[in-house]
């Protein structure tokens, strides 16, 4: 935090993990990826879901929501790598969709 890359992964590190998390995407340094659900009402759900796994890392993802669309992007694509949090996230966002 504050700006510090205390748990930096390797690029290998961060293939590995991205792996296990379908439809992930790395650019730059950050983790992408675009759900689309049914309705407004299960893409709005799946927001506030994952908004309180954000709120207990307090590592909060770009995101973006048109009717039945959300599209994440975790980190930032200018940022030196990508952290362990960042993967951590993403895979807390995925439990979301269980």
């Amino acid at each position: 935090v504050d700006g510090e890359c205390m748990s930096s992964l390797t690029p290998e590190q961060v293939a590995l993990q991205l792996e296990s998390l379908e439809g992930w995407t790395l650019d730059g340094c950050s983790l992408n990826k675009t759900f689309e659900f049914s309705d407004f009402a299960q893409a709005l759900a799946f927001m506030v879901h994952a908004g309180f796994y954000c709120a207990e890392f307090e590592h909060y993802p770009y995101w973006q929501n048109n009717y039945n669309i959300v599209s994440v992007r975790i980190g930032n694509p200018d940022d030196t790598a990508i952290e362990g949090r960042d993967i951590q996230l993403a895979k807390r966002i995925e439990s979301c969709l269980a």
